[in-house]
C-alpha cells in the first residue's frame, strides 16, 4: 500500500501548502482518516437511501438489474457492519489488545453516536406525532409514544416487534451496532487468551449455528410467523456477528501490513464473489456471503493503486462519507413523507414518485447536512469541527494523510478510526 503522493495542487492553482496553517490543522482533525473508507461508507448510506426510495415509492424499475440493485439496498447495512468491525478493532490490532479499555471505549462510542441519534429521534417523533396520517405515518397513541421513546433511547428497540421498525425503520441497525459494541470486549478478551483466529472463528461459528437453528425452528413451526421470526431474531447480535468479525480480520491484516504483500488480482476478488452471494439470497446464511464480499471490497479500497480504491477516494464521495451518519439518521422518515405526498397528494404513479424522490435527494442531503453542522460535527473530535473544514476536505486533496496503520499511530488511531458510523454505522 502506497502512501498518497504529495504533489497535487489545489483546484484553484495555488499550492496546498499555501493554505493557512489553522485551516490545514482543522482539516487534518476533520478528515485525518482513511479517505477510501469514508467513500465506502457514503456508498453504503446512498445504497440504503435508494432502497427506501424504491420501497416507499412502490416502483418496480423496468431494467431488472437496476431494480435488483435498488431493492437489495438494505444489504448496505452488511457493509456498514464490516466497516464497523474494521474501524473499531483497528486501534487494537497487531498485538495492541492490551490498550483496550471497556469503559473508555463505550464512553467514546456514546459521545460519538448518541447526540445526533437523540436529535434525530426528536425529529422523527415530531414527524410521526404531528404529521401522522397526513404524512403517511401510522397513528401513534400517547402510551405508544412513551414506549417508543423509552425503547429507542435505551437502544433496546430491536428486541421487540412493536418497536423494531417504529419511528424510523433505519434505527434497527443502530440497536444492532450497540450489541456489537457491548460484545467487542468479549472478543478482545478471547483474542488475548485464545488467539485471534480461534476467537473470531468461534464468533462466526456462533453466528452460523444460531441462524441455522432459527431456520429450523421456523420450518418446524416452533416460532410464530411474522416480524419476530423474519427480522427481530435474525438481526440480533448472534445472527449478524460474522460481518463484524470479517471487518476485524481486515483490520488485523491491514495493521500488520499483510495487505501490502497481496497479489495484484486480490483487490478484484470481490466481483466474482458477488455471484454466489446473490445466489444465496433468501438462504439463512446469505449475510455471511455478502459480508465476505464487502470485506474483500474493503481490502480493495485499502490496497491503493487500483480502480476501486480511486473510485471510493473521490473527494465528493469522501465528503459525503464524513456526514453519512447524519444522512442515515434522517433519510427514511423524509423519504416516507415525501413519497406519501407525491403519491397521494400529487397523484403520481409509483414510477414517477421514484423519479421525484431522486430529484428531491438533494433536499434530503441538506437535511442531513443540517444535523451534521448542528450536532454531529461536535462529536467527530474533542473540539468542534469547523464547517469550512469539510469543504476544504473536498477542495484540497493533498491534505489527506497517509494511510493509518495501528502500529504507526496508536493514539490517533483510536480517535480517528472510531470517527464514523461504521465507525458507525450509522
Amino acid at each position: 500500500m502506497r502512501a498518497p503522493t504529495k504533489a497535487a495542487n489545489s483546484p484553484g492553482g495555488s499550492s496546498p501548502t499555501s493554505a493557512p496553517a489553522p485551516l490545514v490543522n482543522r482539516v487534518k482533525n476533520t478528515v485525518g482518516r482513511l479517505a477510501g473508507v469514508d467513500g465506502l461508507r457514503a456508498a453504503a448510506a446512498l445504497w440504503v437511501v435508494l432502497f427506501h426510495i424504491r420501497a416507499f415509492s412502490g416502483a418496480k424499475l423496468p431494467i431488472q438489474p437496476l431494480d435488483f440493485f435498488a431493492r437489495s439496498g438494505s444489504t448496505g447495512v452488511s457493509l456498514f457492519l464490516v466497516i464497523s468491525g474494521f474501524c473499531l478493532y483497528l486501534p487494537f490490532a497487531a498485538g495492541r489488545q492490551t490498550r483496550f479499555k471497556t469503559g473508555a471505549f463505550l464512553v467514546r462510542r456514546a459521545k460519538r453516536l448518541l447526540p445526533a441519534y437523540y436529535a434525530s429521534i426528536a425529529f422523527a417523533l415530531g414527524l410521526n406525532v404531528l404529521g401522522g396520517s397526513r404524512l403517511g405515518f401510522a397513528t401513534i397513541s400517547p402510551p405508544d409514544v412513551l414506549w417508543q421513546v423509552l425503547t429507542h433511547v435505551a437502544m433496546i428497540h430491536t428486541f421487540f416487534a412493536s418497536s423494531f421498525y417504529a419511528l424510523n425503520g433505519a434505527y434497527w441497525s443502530l440497536g444492532l451496532e450497540w450489541q456489537l459494541y457491548l460484545a467487542l470486549p468479549l472478543l478482545i478478551i478471547g483474542v488475548r487468551r485464545f488467539g485471534f483466529a480461534r476467537t473470531l472463528a468461534a464468533a462466526v461459528f456462533v453466528n452460523v449455528v444460531y441462524r441455522l437453528a432459527l431456520a429450523l425452528a421456523a420450518a418446524r413451526g416452533w416460532l410464530p410467523a411474522g416480524t419476530l421470526q423474519t427480522v427481530v431474531l435474525p438481526n440480533l447480535l448472534p445472527g449478524r456477528w460474522a460481518e463484524f468479525v470479517f471487518g476485524m480480520v481486515t483490520a488485523e491484516l491491514y495493521a500488520r501490513g499483510s495487505l501490502d504483500r497481496l497479489p495484484r488480482f486480490v483487490p478484484y476478488l470481490w466481483a466474482p464473489m458477488l455471484l454466489p452471494a446473490v445466489a444465496a439470497v433468501g438462504l439463512p446464511l446469505s449475510h455471511l456471503a455478502f459480508g465476505a464480499v464487502f470485506a474483500l471490497l474493503l481490502v480493495a479500497v485499502l490496497a491503493e493503486g487500483n480502480v476501486v480504491s480511486r473510485i471510493f477516494a473521490w473527494r465528493p464521495l469522501v465528503a459525503l462519507g464524513i456526514m453519512s451518519y447524519s444522512l442515515y439518521l434522517v433519510h427514511q422518515p423524509l423519504v416516507q413523507a415525501l413519497a406519501f405526498a407525491l403519491r397521494h397528494d400529487a397523484g403520481l404513479s409509483p414510477t414517477s414518485t421514484f423519479g421525484g424522490l431522486l430529484l428531491l435527494l438533494p433536499l434530503i442531503v441538506v437535511a442531513a447536512w443540517l444535523l451534521f453542522i448542528l450536532v454531529e460535527r461536535y462529536t467527530l473530535t474533542s473540539r468542534p469541527v469547523e464547517v469550512s473544514g469539510l469543504a476544504a476536505a473536498v477542495l484540497f486533496p493533498s491534505l489527506k494523510r497517509r494511510p493509518l496503520h495501528a502500529r504507526d499511530e496508536p493514539r490517533s488511531a483510536v480517535s480517528q478510526s472510531e470517527a464514523g458510523i461504521g465507525a458507525r454505522s450509522g
